[in-house]
């Protein structure tokens, strides 16, 4: 019987029609899904550009605060505002005064600072660069002297004292006349180096993608200078400029003051997508930025893969066609031929597993000498076959590897089968890290190894870019305790500023002692900031920071001595801002009341830990001592009440003693920490 075949003009014509309509559904898909990618890069590179924008400007923020507390501190009153009236030829440098001056540079973490009077003359400095300014801070004194506000210079280098990048902070010493009208007695200047928070803060990327960077600009006359080296322009930070007239530079377009998200060509030549924000107060301006070909990635591979799609189709539609053609003109040899075609697809089958397979497939005689390897094989090591048949296995390996070969090959023989991970070579002796599944098989009566090695250095990759996000969130959790720490500051300074505008002792001493309170628990942020593990801190360190801070607060004339005993502890955050809190009453009330009539003596602070895991944690004094019956919670006094109430949070217990002074301990059992590397 003759089979009717079918025109040759019908399969044509489907297939043009199938081209077409595949082709007018690729195009609107790529311009619909160009438009939504672009806009949502445009929205991370938004969100990037605020919170970068939000970080800077609330650090500059921070720094004018510091510097207006600074400036409103009692201290100058009493002690610098004489010292600076004083003849600079004939006065001498109050060690109190370079003491303060000090520890403001190392609390603040500030380079170095300089104490300057109205003539512009340098009375005192603390930090590295001597009692010298540059010309920079020069040209800003008369207007600081003028405003008596404080001011925040941008980045600049200073030649003349060998300065590296930074930025200069003014402080106006302020203080009252005979009139009682304020006046500025001069100026403390605090340079601050960028590298400690506004460099991290643009280098981190803030969103997904290998090309994100974020970029500090502004201008300078006709050219755009960039304030931190780019990520692609190592050491060029304060050196690489660009003309301010290039319409297509992203910077250049911050400068113009437009906002928002456009395309252009960055400093490298390349398009990209770009954000521009302004810092308010600032003649800063942050660019964020991607590479448009990293954008657009996704989509050019999602489109190449719809493209190989269609041309399969299309060419599956004109298989299928023939083989319908051809399909009855076969039916007759099919049955015949059936049962060997089945065999044979067997057998292809396995010899396709095995050549083609996306894994590595080794056969190694009992001398570990390959006898077979796969196509894949051949690939990943670079070998030919016949180099690679014959080829001992444990030469597979690096040297620093092969020591492990035994150990391996001993489990797999008592097991019948292994998988572990190591490292094989190429032929050019490049080194990558494989898995390796072993079995043992019987072939014939004779045993073979065979091995199933997959090359897992994309897998690896990816376990990096994992660890990578992990310390990223560890950096936001930093940032976090900081602000906190920051915030709870604030707080400390309004109270201390709201207690001025009482004349009564005992509401201002109320005002005092809830912002040593805040002192306490705001330290215990700090710390956590600080330390490289996050869920602890050392208590010790924290305790040797509080009492610090409380006696360079309350003793100033040295009569009373601090002596500190202390093992290493370990306390997290829900254990350490009672424990502070306890410890800040319990020294507060021995300044108070155990020295009376400038009586001096002496405080020990002692941390004990025992094997059992119970802290002590003891306050004593050889002052006057404790009256009978005043023990915490038994007596109304606001600090004792909340000592008592802050041990039984802590689920521990008071004990006081009166031998030879006060003794007052606190007891309680140590939490469980978890171990961290």
């Amino acid at each position: 019987m003759k089979i009717p075949r079918s025109p040759v003009l019908v399969p044509l014509l489907l297939f043009i029609v199938l081209l077409l309509l595949a082709s007018a559904a690729g195009w609107i898909y790529y311009s619909q899904s160009k438009e939504q990618i672009l806009a949502t890069a445009a929205a991370n590179l938004n969100a990037v550009g605020n919170l970068k924008v939000s970080l800077l400007d609330g650090w500059r923020r921070e720094r004018l605060r510091d510097a207006a507390i600074i400036s409103a501190n009692p201290f100058n009153q009493a002690m610098i505002i004489p010292f600076l009236e004083a003849d600079p030829a004939v006065s001498t440098a109050d060690p109190r005064i370079k003491a303060w001056l000090d520890s403001l540079v190392k609390a603040k973490g500030y380079m170095d600072a300089v104490l300057l009077d109205t003539d512009g003359r340098v009375r005192m400095a603390s930090g590295s660069s001597g009692p010298v300014i540059g010309t920079n801070a020069e040209e800003t004194i008369d207007r600081v002297l003028a405003t008596g506000e404080p001011y925040l210079s941008g980045f600049h280098t200073s030649s003349e004292i060998g300065l590296k990048a930074h930025l200069d902070l003014y402080a106006p010493v302020s203080g009252r006349g005979p009139d009682g009208k304020v006046s500025c007695d001069g100026i403390f200047l605090f340079r601050i180096d960028p590298a400690d928070f506004l460099i991290p803060t643009m280098r981190s990327r803030g969103a997904p993608g290998r090309s994100v960077e974020t970029l500090l600009v502004r201008r300078e006359g006709d050219d755009i200078l960039f304030l931190q080296d780019p990520r692609f322009r190592p050491d060029s930070g304060l050196k690489l400029r660009l003309p301010a007239a290039e319409a297509d530079l992203p910077a250049s377009m911050a400068e113009r003051e437009k906002n928002g998200a456009f395309e252009g060509t960055d400093y490298r030549g390349v398009r990209v997508l770009s954000a521009l924000k302004a810092v308010p107060g600032t003649s800063w301006r942050v660019v964020a930025q991607e590479d448009l070909s990293e954008i657009l990635e996704p989509l050019l591979a999602r489109m190449s893969s719809f493209v190989s799609m269609i041309i399969i189709l299309c060419f599956g539609t004109g298989v299928m066609l023939l083989f319908w053609i051809k399909r009855r003109e076969a039916a007759y040899f099919r049955k015949q031929y059936e049962i060997e075609h089945d065999r044979l697809a067997l057998v292809q089958h396995f010899e396709y597993l095995h050549k083609y397979a996306n894994d590595i497939v080794i056969l190694a005689d009992r001398d570990h000498r390959v006898i077979e390897a796969n196509d894949r094989a051949l690939a990943v090591y670079g070998f030919s076959r016949a180099e690679l048949i014959g080829f001992r296995v444990p030469d597979l390996r690096p040297w620093e590897a092969r020591a492990d070969f035994p150990r391996h090959l001993e489990e797999a023989e008592k097991t019948g089968s292994l998988i572990f991970e190591t490292r094989h070579r190429d032929k050019d002796g490049i080194a990558f890290p494989v898995e390796v599944s072993l079995r043992l098989i019987d072939i014939g009566g004779a045993r073979y190894h065979q091995a199933i090695i997959r090359d897992i250095r994309e897998r690896k990759r990816a376990e990096k870019r994992i660890l990578d996000a992990l310390r990223e969130k560890e950096v936001l959790l930093r940032e976090i305790h900081h602000r906190v720490k920051n915030n709870m500051q604030v707080i400390s300074s309004l109270l201390r500023l709201q207690s001025a505008r009482f004349t009564e002792a005992e509401v201002r001493e109320a005002f005092l002692e809830s912002q040593g309170r805040i002192k306490s628990m705001a330290l215990v942020h700090e710390k956590l900031y600080m330390t490289k593990d996050l869920s602890r801190i050392d208590f010790a360190d924290y305790i040797k920071s509080l009492t610090s801070t409380i006696f360079a607060s309350h003793e100033e004339d040295g009569r009373i001595a601090l002596k500190l005993d202390l093992d290493k502890v370990y306390l997290d955050i829900n254990t350490a801002v009672p424990c502070g809190l306890i410890l800040n009453e319990l020294i507060l009330n021995a300044l108070k009341h155990a020295f009376p009539n400038n009586r001096r003596g002496r405080i020990r602070v002692e941390l004990r830990e025992n094997e059992k895991e119970i802290i002590r944690l003891t306050v004593r004094d050889d002052g006057i001592g404790l009256p009978e019956g005043c023990k915490p919670g038994k007596v109304e006094s606001l600090g004792f009440q909340i000592i008592a109430l802050l041990a039984e949070q802590l689920r521990g217990w008071i004990d006081v003693r009166r031998e030879g002074g006060a003794a007052i301990s606190l007891w309680f059992k140590l939490p469980s920490v978890p171990e961290t590397n």
